[in-house]
């Protein structure tokens, strides 16, 4: 065993302090490893397909299968387990004031069978079952991958004004359930946002917003240039951010991850993924893979922009895009869902899976080129009557550093408190280097004050120094016998 004083005879104090320092720098570069999403080497091969990540910052319930007795819900993040054929309702009080959107992901393990007949379906009713709004989310490519629906109460339709009443609502989730698929449970995570109404009158969409479908949209130039590795998420919570830019990943088999990309008032997000070529040593299967890959938009609730399927892989590489319309408040009174997920700005999710069908071409993982591009101006947003970036729409300076910097919203936590530490810590340092130098000079003042050595004055005596012991010793000492 390596003793302290055992350490200090093998390396001394400059040991000791060379190994802090090595050790600081090692901790140092693990930390920054982890925030770049730099994993060890060999850790690859090793390594499952992710599961998914709930946020921390979810609480965790129990949905009933009775409305009379469902949990309480409200703006922010929930989790829950849901298995197969099973229903479960919450508790949502509204007022009469605020848009809400809910959303429920359902998290199938990775790997297991998940078919069209699988789904998810999440409704927005009122305590006396009228529906306010509905939506499924359908499982495809015999792949398991996060299936998220949505639905939401909006203050400006003009269609349902039972929906619009301040009082109870109701949230029903349903896990419908196909033939031979997956018989375990699913995690589930429920995400609720109340984003504030309008100062004023809501305005009416604009004429031709229904055709700037993705369909309809000429692309633009895709973003060229050497990607850059960005480590993409699980899923919402610790999506990456990132830019305009071309960006690179490696996925596993089965694996699903994330990206997010800050969207601004008037602006269009194109998306597109690129596959490589298959080397010519990896031939170990079919060559054409009807479900190979899949990619999806959502917008800042966490709503679907497409109702996407698995793309075809063939060994020769493969590529696909999405293109957004403009961003605009009122889109969202259109019936085109593509369109109307539109309706406001902030983070918008883009989300890639590989099949585990894709192990055959790619044994040590799948490459992934992520072309993403903001395209036009930043548009002035509409009047809200509260603070919708606090509540999850919008754009900030903040926003387009974090994408720049790619960091997941943990680690741009986390570096805003190293930022407000390290300027406590300069404070600190400061003030520590004021109360030193005030320090420095009384000991200066005090040491010019006294009588300096060969400067008595003549006419006083001298002071009488000690009679040396004998034989070297100390006063009383004993002579040597």
């Amino acid at each position: 065993m390596v003793t302290r004083h055992s350490w200090s005879r093998r390396f001394g104090r400059g040991g000791r302090e060379r190994a802090g320092r090595a050790g600081a720098l090692t901790a140092a570069l693990c930390v920054t490893a982890a925030a770049l999403g730099i994993s060890a080497p060999g850790a690859w091969a090793a390594s499952k397909p992710r599961l998914y990540t709930m946020s921390e910052d979810a609480k965790k319930i129990t949905g009933t299968s009775s409305s009379a007795d469902a949990p309480k819900v409200a703006p922010g993040l929930f989790t829950d387990r849901i298995e197969p054929g099973e229903e479960k309702y919450y508790a949502l009080d509204l007022d009469a004031k605020s848009d809400i959107h809910v959303t429920a992901t359902g998290v199938p393990e990775p790997g297991s069978r998940v078919t069209y007949q699988d789904g998810l379906t999440v409704t927005l009713q009122t305590t006396d079952g009228h529906t306010c709004s509905e939506n499924e989310a359908d499982g495809n490519g015999n792949t398991a991958f996060p299936l998220t629906a949505y639905a939401a109460r909006l203050m400006g339709d003009p269609d349902d004004e039972a929906c619009r009443v301040k009082g109870p609502y109701l949230v029903h989730v349903v896990r419908e359930e196909g033939d031979n698929s997956d018989p375990s449970s699913w995690p589930l995570e429920l995400s609720v946002l109340k984003e504030p109404g309008l100062k004023g009158s809501i305005p009416a969409p604009r004429p031709g917003a229904e055709e700037e479908t993705d369909d309809a949209n000429t692309r633009p130039a895709p973003p060229s240039g050497t990607p850059e590795y960005r480590k993409g998420g699980t899923g919402f919570n610790d999506a990456r951010a990132v830019g305009d830019g071309v960006w690179k990943d490696r996925l596993r088999a089965g694996e699903t991850r994330y990206f997010r990309v800050p969207v601004d008032w008037g602006q269009r997000l194109y998306a597109r993924v690129d596959l490589p070529n298959a080397a010519n040593g990896s031939e170990t299967g079919t060559r054409l893979l009807p479900n190979g890959f899949r990619m999806n938009v959502y917008n800042p609730a966490r709503s679907a922009l497409y109702s996407e399927n698995f793309q075809t892989y063939d060994r020769d590489g493969a590529k696909f895009d999405r293109y957004s319309n403009p961003v605009r408040y009122e889109n969202r009174f259109l019936d085109d869902d593509g369109v109307s997920g539109t309706r406001f700005a902030g983070w918008y999710y883009v989300a890639v899976t590989v099949s585990p069908d894709m192990v055959q071409p790619f044994p040590k993982g799948t490459p992934v080129t992520l072309r993403i591009g903001v395209e036009g101006h930043a548009a002035k947003g509409p009047a809200y009557n509260g603070d919708a970036k606090a509540a999850g729409f919008g754009v900030d300076d903040t926003d387009r550093e974090m994408a720049e910097k790619g960091l997941t919203e943990a680690e741009a936590a986390h570096n805003s408190s190293l930022r407000t530490f390290g300027w406590a810590g300069v404070g600190a340092g400061a003030a520590l280097l004021v109360v030193l130098a005030v320090w420095l000079l009384i000991a200066r003042r005090r040491a010019a004050a006294l009588p300096q050595p060969g400067g008595w004055p003549h006419h006083a005596p001298q002071p009488q120094q000690p009679a040396q012991p004998p034989y070297g010793g100390y006063p009383g000492a004993n002579p040597p016998r």
